[in-house]
């Protein structure tokens, strides 16, 4: 399993973001911003709640063509 997982993970390009230089100045203001607004945790929470919403459409679609559900 951890061969075929490795294997689709050489296939996958590199992240176009990984080489993205922030300034220490615009650090120091998402700090501050993030102190007040819990952006991290507002992408979590979004980030889990699409998920289950995809799954949740995904399932219904595979039922409907199961002809299960109308």
């Amino acid at each position: 399993m951890n061969d075929i997982l490795a294997a689709v993970m050489v296939l996958l390009p590199d992240s176009p973001f990984s080489n993205i230089q922030i300034p220490n100045e615009v650090r120091q203001i998402l700090g501050y911003v993030n102190y007040f607004v819990p952006i991290g945790a507002m992408l979590a929470i979004g980030t889990g709640w699409l998920s289950a919403i995809g799954i949740y459409y995904l399932y219904q679609t595979i039922l409907r063509w199961a002809k299960t559900i109308k």
